[in-house]
């Protein structure tokens, strides 16, 4: 199952099955993107090469009725 998008325009990642239109992730061009499954890939890259995890859709907001 596809768990990130890395988006190499922006140096962010966002979680595939919380993302939601405020990460704006259609700004980037679609060569810029990256599918990928590896945590430990995406650890690198923010470790490493300072790319931000998307802040809307890394934490999964907490819905109270």
């Amino acid at each position: 199952m596809l768990q990130y998008i890395v988006d190499h325009q922006q140096k962010s990642v966002h979680e595939s099955r919380y993302m939601e239109s405020r990460c704006h992730l259609d700004a980037s061009a679609p060569e810029k993107k990256e599918f990928v499954d590896s945590r430990p890939y995406v650890q690198l890259l923010e470790n490493q090469q300072a790319y931000i995890p998307c802040p809307y859709c890394h934490q999964v907001p907490l819905i109270i009725d």
